[in-house]
């Protein structure tokens, strides 16, 4: 039986990149320095939200009741400054120019356009070395905050859940050590 009181405390890596596979790759080539958004801030929040639907009789009791509609959404605030970041989240278009100006740019244009569809992965260590894994593949049409103060900037991001593959929406995945693998054997 697993510990009733395990207790999960800290942050972890939060992966991003555009999706265009018809699978969800391994961790290996999810887990690239590439992918990884770099620093973070103000944690990782993962948020479902199910739309019910009650069968009442006729007193008006529940008799049985259905999940008609599943949302998830994930949150994070992005700690290292990347423009191309940006660009995943939003319909704004990256680009680079050395000569003559030197800048890199993401631009708006207000006429509205496919957003681009992304893998979300977030890696959690636990206290014993092992990891829990939420994947999703999303859009964020939701938008994303960037204040400039007298702290650190950061890029608060939402990104929501998409049906892009055919019977997944996002998942969360935790490994075991030797003794909840063996704890979990003798349950079944």
């Amino acid at each position: 039986m697993k510990d009733k009181d395990e207790i999960l405390l800290g942050a972890g890596e939060v992966y991003l990149y555009e999706f265009v596979g018809e699978e969800i790759p391994e961790d290996t080539e999810i887990e690239k320095p590439e992918h990884n958004v770099g620093h973070c801030s103000g944690g990782f929040t993962v948020n479902y939200k199910p739309t019910k639907y009650e069968v009442l009789n006729q007193y008006e009791k529940p008799v049985k009741a259905f999940i008609t509609k599943e949302e998830i959404s994930a949150k994070t605030g992005v700690l290292t400054w990347n423009l191309k970041n940006l660009e995943l989240l939003s319909t704004g278009k990256y680009s680079e120019v050395i000569t003559p100006k030197k800048e890199r740019k993401l631009e708006f244009t207000g006429q509205g356009k496919a957003l681009k569809t992304v893998l979300l992965h977030f890696v959690h260590v636990k206290e014993n070395g092992k990891k829990i894994r939420f994947t999703m593949i999303g859009q964020g049409g939701s938008g994303f905050a960037i204040e400039f103060a007298q702290k650190e900037v950061v890029v608060d991001a939402e990104i929501t859940a998409i049906s892009k593959l055919d019977g997944f929406l996002a998942s969360f995945r935790e490994e075991l050590d030797e003794s909840e693998a063996a704890a979990l054997a003798k349950e079944k």
